[in-house]
């Protein structure tokens, strides 16, 4: 608990100091709520401490449990459980709900949340099935990433401008707390599973393949836009 603990207090304390200086010597004002702003601060740093306890005592260890379970497994199923695993998990995002907040506000209603999270949330799920085949077929992660990010490429450019930095900051929120505490794990215990000890390596580059796939499928929802698809509904 003290090494968590730690680890919180290094994690916060750069970012309080920067936000302190500029708030104090930049601004030269003291905020008129500063008790409940630095009550705030030590909420987060509780509630970051709590979920890093949890995550090492409870999500780290029981996903590569599970990971080494499906091991054991055809690949299909395993495939079909990553991908409504990957679906489900991104409901309980936080950024990503904030995310999905944000572009409804900020388009007028025109992107709805329920859109948006539904996207991200297929994106993730086929993430960690890439990560699956992969793991199951001892594949290079450069054959799955590099198609992946040509294809983003060519995708920005058909895409609608408003999705693009929608789509990229899609990326970003999905490689959140829920899905890499468990999702990680999972994917090199399923490697170490089937491989051995020393296979747990291909189960790095998960968080990579989560960070990708929803940038896909959120330029192709602006592609859907952009024909009228959705644009008409909202």
């Amino acid at each position: 608990m003290i090494e968590t603990a730690l680890e919180v207090i290094g994690a916060i304390t750069p970012v309080l100091v920067l936000i302190l200086f500029f708030q104090i010597v930049v601004l030269r004002k003291i905020p008129p709520d500063i008790k409940n702003m630095l009550f705030g601060v030590l909420m987060t740093v509780f509630g970051f401490f709590l979920f890093l306890l949890g995550a090492k005592m409870s999500l780290l260890p029981m996903g590569e449990r599970i990971g080494a379970f499906l091991s054991g497994y055809d690949i299909l199923w395993v495939a079909l459980f990553t991908l409504v695993f990957g679906i489900i998990c991104v409901f309980a995002e936080p950024a990503v709900n904030i995310l999905a907040y944000e572009v409804e506000e900020a388009s007028s209603g025109y992107i709805r949340k329920s859109y948006i999270i539904p996207t991200i949330a297929v994106g993730v799920g086929f993430a960690l099935v890439f990560g699956t085949l992969r793991i199951f077929h001892e594949l290079s992660l450069a054959y799955i990433l590099v198609p992946g990010y040509v294809l983003i490429l060519l995708l920005t450019r058909i895409t609608p401008e408003e999705f693009v930095p929608i789509a990229y900051d899609a990326g970003a929120v999905a490689t959140g707390p829920v899905a890499v505490t468990f999702a990680l794990p999972m994917m090199t215990g399923m490697a170490i599973g089937l491989w051995g000890s020393g296979a747990g390596i291909l189960g790095l580059g998960t968080v990579g393949l989560i960070a990708m796939c929803p940038i896909i499928f959120m330029l192709s929802l602006g592609i859907i836009f952009k024909r009228g698809g959705g644009s008409k509904n909202a």
